[in-house]
């Protein structure tokens, strides 16, 4: 009996496109299974990447710890040297509670109201060293009060306008820092007066050399928002250094 030509037609098309068909399905399988193997190596990979990250960025914390520790034992010997026992001793205290605080385990971000407690207590200690020279202002937006931001910024920001402002210059101490919100950033300035005469241009610049702590901000906030704007800027402006750094604002 012979096949209708029709029919004859469809086996050999059948016929030739089965290998082929055959060779694409396995050719897909293949490529699937590759890249299902290769999930888990891509995942491996971006935890070590991870892991990496957080151990410098916890280097990088660590490092400011030593530099302030021998700052703060420095006030307190230029206390005792001036037997001034009361300040001393009330110094002391406070230093505690400051350390206390320092040498806990953080994690990545806080909440401001709590750097600034830790902040508090730096500046009570600094007070007794500076007596009426220092004068203490702040202006922060109520609602940045549960914002979050890497720890020990602000007081970094703050030692550094000790060391290199009012430890250098003669006259007031002013130290003043604002703290506010704006389109999904948070921006802090800390603003101190730094020369005997002063200056009649605007400077911006990125912070020098010997800011240490300076450029610790910036390697920090670069390791936590790595895909997000941050900025941080030091200007002199007339008499006084104004430092402003800038993040997202994060709840």
């Amino acid at each position: 009996m012979m096949m209708p030509l029709e029919s004859f037609s469809l086996y050999v098309l059948i016929c030739v496109l089965a290998p082929l068909v055959g060779a694409f399905t396995l050719s897909f399988v293949m490529i699937f299974e590759r890249q299902i193997d290769n999930l888990p190596k891509e995942a491996t990979k971006l935890e070590m990447e991870k892991e990496l990250q957080n151990a410098h960025y916890d280097q990088l914390n660590q490092q400011i710890q030593p530099h302030f520790f021998f700052n703060t034992l420095n006030t307190m010997l230029s206390l005792a040297r001036l037997d001034r026992k009361d300040e001393l001793i009330k110094g002391l205290e406070v230093m505690a509670k400051f350390f206390k605080f320092k040498y806990i385990n953080h994690p990545s971000l806080i909440k401001l109201e709590v750097e600034l407690t830790y902040v508090k207590n730096y500046l009570e200690i600094q007070r007794l060293r500076f007596g009426e020279r220092l004068t203490l202002t702040q202006d922060i937006e109520e609602q940045c009060g549960t914002s979050l931001l890497p720890p020990f910024i602000i007081q970094t920001i703050v030692e550094n306008a000790f060391k290199h402002g009012f430890e250098k210059y003669s006259g007031p101490a002013m130290l003043r820092i604002n703290i506010y919100h704006s389109e999904g950033f948070l921006y802090i300035e800390v603003w101190n007066t730094h020369l005997i005469q002063p200056i009649n241009e605007k400077i911006d610049y990125k912070p020098r050399e010997e800011g240490y702590g300076i450029r610790n901000i910036q390697k920090r906030l670069e390791l936590l928002f790595p895909e997000q704007v941050t900025s941080l800027v030091m200007r002199h402006i007339g008499n006084e250094t104004v430092v402003e750094v800038k993040f997202p604002l994060t709840k």
